[in-house]
């Protein structure tokens, strides 16, 4: 199964509102489960760069099935590994997260634009990919 059009819409839209309340023009990109673009959207100020870094995150989320801030830690140990993820396309950066549905990853969404984190050390780039989750849990449960 592919993440649905309106899922995909959801989440982003969630997505993007969030980081925008916060005072970020971002960029999110949502694909499926094949890693191919289902919907992208750029806040007005939002810097060219977003978005290919959104995409590279919403892709490495879907295709190596965990969220990029899990692969960006391994990456501190290890840093050969982000010469080989970037070599191939992906990325080592927080804000991108598989879209799960009955175990089985149907897309990712990942979101550029929202630098730092907030007082708990929380990346706002997650805050935001995680608030576009929420937005379609109920959606996501079997």
């Amino acid at each position: 199964m592919s993440i649905p059009l309106e899922w995909a819409q959801t989440a982003a839209t969630v997505a993007s509102q969030t980081c925008a309340d916060m005072g970020f023009a971002t960029t999110v990109t949502v694909v499926d489960q094949r890693a191919q673009p289902r919907v992208q959207l750029m806040r007005e100020g939002a810097f060219p760069h977003t978005i290919h870094t959104g995409s590279r995150k919403a892709i490495t989320a879907a295709s190596r099935r965990e969220a990029t801030s899990v692969i960006e830690a391994e990456n501190e140990h290890e840093p050969s590994l982000g010469a080989v993820i970037n070599e191939i396309g992906l990325i080592t950066l927080s804000g991108g997260i598989p879209i799960v549905y009955e175990g089985a990853v149907i897309g990712g969404i990942g979101i550029a634009g929202s630098p730092g984190e907030d007082a708990n050390g929380k990346e706002f780039d997650d805050i935001c990919v995680e608030a576009g989750i929420a937005a379609i849990s109920e959606q996501l449960k079997p």
